[in-house]
Order: structure tokens, then C-alpha cells, then sequence
């Protein structure tokens, strides 16, 4: 099913994710004219960060290698010996978990799959394929499907009129669909979008119709699972994929793989309706997503309320109208003030990362509640 060109693509979208985490210019140290050299010019911490990732993540012991082919070629055998990945819920900001995939279940996944994707003719991924949703859709489903994969940086302002082809699937994600929707980018004849790691809002989903999507796939899902289930249009529930079991006997469904005796409680509450169908309603583990990522706010709390200047805070998401980034309330000790504003970020700044970090900040004498005494927004 994964061959070394595969492999080899996984281990340089860990670099990138790596790099863009740690605010490094990835672009700059992965350009394609450097080759083998980029080894040469990343930083240590982030060449050892990757190197433990990718010794969990091929099932061997944590080793750092000289350059990306050696690295590429022990990986493979590690795979080819273990027949199993191991993913890990990177997406969230809490401590992340293993979620080991066999060779059975990534192969049933992709057949499970195709059978959804049956007019693709090329896959044009704009996500990294470390990342279960990546992996999925854009290394397992082409080999399902037997097309090319085209991956590109995830940048609405690209030639695409000049890009894409009739029987396209683009596998994007919210935040670059909502940048598509603003430009007003039309689509060519035959294109198909896909998007997962967030609800996809109604608006940019009827938006991408209207701009000549001839199909959109909107997939439920997570790292535990992989992909669950998937809808086409904004008012729709999502439908299970066939090689999925549905159960009815507890208060919260649950979906077990075809293949498997064990049953699994979704990461999310939802809504069964009849037959094989689910609607979505709140995440189970109090994350939100921010620019498709999922973030912790009470994580983001317990870091903040550890500077001296914090007697109390809370962190939550922005109101639609405000943006799409977490805010924070600030109650202050005794001798800060506002002012002290610029060293509270510097201190988040080397603590969490880029999607964690509070977009704006309220400052006053004590937490917003509401008249029931409980917490209330601002």
C-alpha cells in the first residue's frame, strides 16, 4: 500500500510542520534546489523533535540520521517489518496520543474509501501527510484509486485556472477554503473540494458551490478513527462510511470498524438519525479549533495564570464577529496594570504555540459571570 516515495513525502511534511511550529522559515530550508542538504541547515532541536516523531510514528528506536534518504529508507523497513503506524493527536495541544493504525485498517480505510471517489482522476493535496487526514486522503486513497498526487503549499493565491483539471479532488481544510471564498476564486469544470479537522461553515460551503465546485466533501473524523463519515452539502448529516458499524445500545452511539470486535465511543456528541447518519454537535474533550487546529483553552489558562501578574483568567474562543483566535480575560494582581500587557505576551509567546496564543486581551476586577454565577462571555 505505502511505497518509498511515500514515506519519503510523510517524513518532509513532519519537517515543515515541525518548522512552522517553531516559527522557522520552512520554505527557506526545504526549497527543492537544496535536496539532501536542507539536513545541513536545520536546527538541532528541530532535526531531534522529528527524529523522535518519526521513530514513534514507523514503530523503531530513536535514532538521528545524516540525511532525509537514510532516514526514508529506515523508516520504510521499520513499516515494512511492523506493518503499523502510529499517529499521534498532534493536532491537539494537551498531551498528545498514540493512535496505532494497523496495515489491515489503513488498507480497508482506502478501499472503504475509493469507493466514495470513484470519478478522481489526480488528488491536489494542500495537507501535510503526516497528519491522519492527510494520510488518508492524499497517500492511501490514490493508491485505492490508482491516480497522481500533486502536493502544493497551502496558498489560495496560486495559478489555479492554470493547475487544476477536470477530475481534480483538492483536499483543503476551513481556513483555506474560507481564504478561497473571500478571493472569489472560480473553479474549473470537473473540480471536486474536500475539507476536514473543523466543521466547514455552512456559508463557505454554499460559497463553494456557487464558485463551480462540482462536488464538496466535507469528512468527520479523527486521529483515533481516521476518517468516520462524510457529507456533501451544508444542511446534510454527515453518512457513514461503509466499512463502519453503528450502535444504538448506549446513550452515546458508537462505530466499530467491520473488520474489528471492538466498539469505540465518537470524539464528539452527536445526534443519530435514521439509518447510518450523524449530525455533530460539540466536541467531548473542551477543545475548539483555531485555524483548523485543535486547541485546549484551559490549557492556555493554566499557562497564563502561572505569570506572576495573574491573580485569575479565562480563555475562550472569539465570537464569530471578533475573528477566529482565542481571547483572554485578565484579572491582575496588586502592582501590574494593563501596561504590563507587552511582558504577559512575550511570556505566552515562548510557552505556546501560534494557535494557542491569545489574540486579544480584557483586563478587569473580576471574572465575567453571568447571572446564574456562571461563566460568562466578554
Amino acid at each position: 500500500m505505502l511505497l518509498l516515495k511515500d514515506i519519503k513525502r510523510i517524513l518532509t511534511d513532519m519537517f515543515r510542520t515541525e518548522l512552522v511550529r517553531k516559527k522557522v522559515d520552512s520554505l527557506a530550508l526545504l526549497d527543492e534546489k537544496g535536496g539532501e542538504d536542507f539536513f545541513e541547515r536545520l536546527p538541532q532541536q528541530i532535526l531531534k523533535a522529528v527524529s523522535d516523531k518519526a521513530a514513534l510514528f514507523f514503530g523503531y528506536e530513536p535514532r538521528v540520521f545524516s540525511s532525509l534518504n537514510l532516514m526514508t529508507d529506515y523508516s520504510y523497513a521499520a513499516f515494512l517489518h511492523g506493518r503499523k503506524l502510529t499517529f499521534l493527536t498532534s493536532g491537539s495541544t494537551g498531551t498528545p496520543k498514540p493512535c496505532i493504525h494497523t496495515l489491515n485498517m489503513i488498507e480497508e480505510e482506502a478501499n472503504g474509501l475509493a469507493s466514495d471517489f470513484k470519478g478522481v482522476k489526480r488528488v491536489v493535496s494542500l495537507v501535510p501527510a503526516n497528519h491522519m487526514y492527510g494520510f488518508s486522503f492524499t497517500v492511501t486513497l490514490p493508491h485505492a484509486l490508482n491516480v497522481p498526487v500533486l502536493a502544493l503549499p497551502a496558498l489560495p493565491t496560486q495559478p489555479w485556472s492554470e493547475i487544476l483539471q477536470e477530475g481534480d479532488l483538492i483536499v483543503g481544510f476551513p481556513l483555506f477554503w474560507n481564504y478561497w471564498v473571500r478571493l472569489e476564486i472560480p473553479f474549473p469544470k470537473g473540480v471536486h473540494a474536500m475539507s476536514s479537522t473543523a466543521p466547514c461553515k455552512k456559508e463557505i460551503i454554499d460559497a463553494l458551490y456557487k464558485l463551480g465546485a462540482s462536488q464538496f466533501t466535507e469528512i468527520y473524523g479523527a486521529s483515533e478513527t481516521g476518517a468516520i463519515a462524510r457529507r456533501h452539502h451544508s444542511t446534510e448529516a454527515f453518512e457513514l462510511f461503509p466499512f463502519w458499524d453503528l450502535s444504538f445500545t448506549d446513550e452515546q452511539p458508537q462505530i466499530k470498524r467491520k473488520s474489528q470486535n471492538a466498539w469505540l465511543t465518537l470524539p464528539d456528541e452527536v445526534e443519530a438519525t435514521q439509518g447510518r447518519l450523524l449530525i455533530p454537535l460539540k466536541r467531548s474533550d473542551a477543545c475548539v479549533q483555531v485555524a483548523g487546529v485543535n486547541v485546549f483553552p484551559k490549557r492556555v489558562e493554566t499557562v497564563l495564570s502561572a505569570h506572576p501578574a495573574v491573580k485569575a483568567c479565562r480563555v475562550r474562543l472569539m465570537r464569530p464577529e471578533e475573528g477566529e483566535r482565542l481571547k483572554a480575560f485578565i484579572v491582575l494582581n496588586d502592582g501590574y496594570s494593563p501596561e504590563h500587557l507587552g511582558i504577559i505576551r512575550t511570556y505566552l509567546g515562548q510557552r505556546l504555540t501560534v494557535h494557542e496564543l491569545p489574540r486579544s486581551f480584557t483586563f478587569g476586577n473580576e471574572l465575567p459571570v453571568s447571572s446564574m454565577e456562571k461563566d460568562a462571555d466578554w
